[in-house]
């Protein structure tokens, strides 16, 4: 059964979110009909090019925050006429602005974090999170039930031909939007400021790619720790830069405060890199409990930078065979393959039961 299914975001720049949906409906579209709903002005071109051809771009063109009801009326409009099998939308207080549709049966929504405070949920008719901790998180706060359907990447895409960047350094990397009080940017960069303080090892250098609100603020934190020398901001870097420079890094480090999930780690993981994460439940999932990640005190800087003057000093064989497992389960696990069928699996049975 070919289903016409409709995607709906608020703006399509660079997150979590919005890159996953791109893998999944360039490979829904590829069998469905597909079509993505993009309500504001926000527009990554980088992202919107690497959307398959065949889905089709539907904009409203609403500017950021604008309380003109005619792009409402639009956004209504647009989904009235959809016909569409499913309307699947992956921010929850958009719901707001269409309260009807929900009598259709419908209307989805994927839950992806564990702080959003879930507005609007209950007007959604079939809710899906991203992981287990999101699942419990979600019931805990609405009394909401939702299937569990994991994020997953395009795990064969990525490059496994490692080449020496550090020059002799233990290179380290931290990808994310630039937001310290969610992905801790600040401890890792304190974490470094011991290394070198505390541990006397100063052969490493730290790249961080991304961009956001903390930037300003991380940059002088760099600054007043003289640690300038050894860290880079590398600003935003595209899905494809990711896929084959990410092989390169002796690490990859995720010391967040809460994650839904964590997509970073199974990036790592499928280019057969090592990780250090924060030990917190979004994450858990990613690690099979630590299993295939390292882990440190989530917030304690000490136990950070302990963790990874002891990564540093392990082996490189050894570092080598602890990735190599990782990046076995990511693709048996979360390869993007396995969650476009569960979300289509769910579908059809939504139609169904229509």
């Amino acid at each position: 059964m070919i289903m016409k299914i409709m995607h709906i975001l608020w703006g399509l720049k660079y997150g979590g979110a919005e890159t996953m949906l791109i893998d999944i409906i360039n490979r829904q579209c590829l069998e469905h009909e597909v079509e993505l709903l993009i309500v504001n002005r926000e527009i990554d071109p980088d992202l919107l090019s690497q959307i398959n051809p065949q889905v089709k771009i539907r904009k409203i063109n609403r500017p950021l925050k604008s309380k003109n009801p005619f792009y409402i009326l639009k956004l209504n409009l647009v989904l009235l006429f959809s016909k569409a099998d499913i309307i699947h939308s992956q921010m929850d207080d958009i719901v707001k602005y269409f309260p009807f549709y929900f009598l259709r049966k419908n209307l989805c929504h994927t839950i992806h974090c564990v702080r959003l405070g879930y507005k609007g949920i209950h007007r959604y008719n079939h809710i899906f999170a991203i992981s287990d901790e999101v699942k419990e998180s979600a019931r805990k706060q609405t009394g909401v039930e939702a299937q569990v359907v994991y994020n997953g990447i395009e795990t064969q895409k990525f490059n496994l031909e490692k080449r020496n960047i550090s020059g002799g350094k233990f290179h380290l990397v931290q990808i994310g939007r630039l937001d310290h009080l969610h992905k801790g940017q600040d401890l890792t960069l304190r974490a470094i400021h011991s290394l070198i303080t505390q541990y006397n090892y100063t052969a490493i250098h730290l790249d961080v790619i991304g961009v956001g609100d903390s930037e300003k603020y991380l940059k002088e934190l760099a600054d007043n720790l003289n640690i300038n020398a050894y860290v880079t901001f590398l600003g935003n870097r595209t899905k494809n830069y990711i896929k084959e420079n990410l092989t390169h890094y002796d690490l990859l480090v995720q010391p967040s405060l809460w994650e839904g999930f964590g997509l970073t780690i199974v990036e790592a993981m499928s280019a057969m890199v090592p990780t250090l994460i924060s030990n917190v439940n979004g994450m858990k999932t990613t690690s099979l409990n630590g299993t295939f990640s390292y882990t440190f005190q989530s917030g304690n800087v000490e136990d950070y930078a302990e963790k990874l003057y002891h990564i540093i000093q392990l082996p490189a064989i050894e570092r080598e065979t602890f990735a190599k497992k990782a990046h076995q389960y990511a693709c048996d696990h979360f390869d993007i393959s396995i969650t476009v069928e569960n979300y289509l699996k769910h579908y059809r049975q939504i139609i169904s039961n229509r």
